[in-house]
């Protein structure tokens, strides 16, 4: 296993990625008009491409062998919460494994890369990440590394709107009611 920076040369690997491993988790949540728009205007290699090469934007892929099988992407905080700070704080934007290596660590792995880049980048400031309210297995791994929930928002799949937790770990760290 090798997890290493994203080449403009990857983006279509990423990309088909980040479509397997979305449906693979979400798709049964959307009806296919929603899942549709969705996965074009989210994971598409033209939208996905220049996110990758903006030096703001922090993006990881693993590999076995010649397959890419998990990603991560991290970045300055982006989460609808009057405590994000944009140009001071860090958001674990996005971190998926391929069905056939979860539960192997990899997650745990790529997690700590992405806190450990929002360390150095932003130093002891808040570090943030959104989940689904409904995504116990990933609400757990994150309260385990320290993050409580701050916040709630929808989010929006097509004409879907999911409900999202905002978690936080860092100063003043403080439970949503």
């Amino acid at each position: 296993m090798h997890i290493l920076p994203i080449t403009p040369d990857q983006v279509q690997a990423l990309s088909d990625l980040a479509i397997r491993s979305f449906c693979d988790t979400f798709a049964h949540l959307y009806p296919p008009a929603d899942l549709e728009a969705f996965l074009r205007g989210s994971y598409a290699p033209e939208v996905l491409a220049p996110q990758v090469a903006d030096p703001a934007q922090f993006w990881r892929m693993a590999w076995a062998d010649d397959k890419a099988v998990g990603y991560l992407h991290a970045g300055p905080v982006g989460l609808p919460h009057a405590d994000a700070d944009k140009t001071a704080q860090g958001e674990i934007k996005r971190l998926y494994i391929d069905t056939s290596q979860q539960g192997q660590g990899l997650g745990k792995q790529l997690l700590t890369i992405g806190l450990d880049y929002l360390s150095e980048r932003y130093g002891n400031a808040p570090q943030w990440i959104g989940v689904w309210s409904e995504n116990h297995r990933a609400l757990n791994l994150y309260q385990s590394y320290g993050f409580e929930k701050v916040g709630e928002y929808g989010f929006p799949v097509g004409s879907t709107i999911d409900h999202e937790f905002i978690l936080r770990k860092g100063r003043d760290t403080a439970p949503a009611p």
